[in-house]
């Protein structure tokens, strides 16, 4: 078996889950003349002794032969491979981890796998840029008051946002609905990445006047 440090999934091998499985099985065994019948002791036990052969069964029925065949021969059988030992070896990992601390546990092989491979963490690593990058724009914004249109039939028809800028505290914006898509200029309503300008144009009490006036009307009342 490899000494190399577990990353992914795909790198987990059928030696892995033998030799994990034989250093539970050696201790709940081992337990087992020690433990009283009928206590939680040997209850806890005995469900373990099902547990662990269980998960081990299952991940070495995904190192067959015929199933390492058909994960390489379809795209969708591979991926559902990878996730069921993925998935299943955190299982068993998890059991495992109450000996982490005993002599002769492999903390090096034995652990959790949080990705599939290298692409498959990449491409999370991407999302999470994304995801700040997001909420980093969103900050931007700072959401003070939500003014709500009438309601039509028990539903808001939408809404206003007064937001205050995060540089300046004194000035304000109004935002046609809460995606903060559009600002009110004074005349019409503007998108600010297409002009370019500010937002940020009122002081507070004005903001909210304007938020109100627009509210009374509508959304669908407003020219476009």
């Amino acid at each position: 078996m490899t000494t190399d440090p577990l990353r992914y999934a795909v790198d987990l091998a059928l030696d892995d889950v033998n030799a994990l499985t034989r250093f539970l099985m050696a201790r709940l065994i081992h337990q087992r003349p020690a433990v009283k019948v009928d206590t939680e002791e040997f209850r806890t036990n005995a469900a373990l002794r099902t547990v662990v052969p269980g998960f081990a069964g299952s991940l070495s029925h995904e190192f067959r032969d015929e199933v390492v065949a058909e994960a390489q021969a379809s795209g969708v059988a591979s991926l559902q491979r990878i996730q069921k030992i993925s998935s299943t070896w955190n299982d068993l990992v998890a059991v495992a981890s109450q000996w982490k601390d005993v002599e002769g546990f492999d903390n090096t092989r034995w652990c959790e796998v949080r990705f599939y491979d290298a692409e498959d963490e990449e491409e999370f690593r991407q999302w999470e840029e994304k995801e700040k990058a997001s909420s980093t724009e969103m900050a931007a914004f700072v959401s003070e008051y939500r003014v709500p249109c009438p309601r039509d039939g028990g539903q808001s028809i939408g809404e206003f946002v007064v937001a205050r800028d995060p540089d300046t505290p004194d000035r304000w914006a109004v935002f046609e609905g809460s995606s903060q898509g559009r600002h009110w200029d004074g005349t019409a309503w503007q998108h600010a990445r297409f002009t370019g300008t500010s937002p940020y144009l009122f002081g507070r009490a004005t903001a909210l006047a304007t938020a109100h006036q627009h509210a009374g009307r509508g959304v669908e009342g407003e020219a476009r």
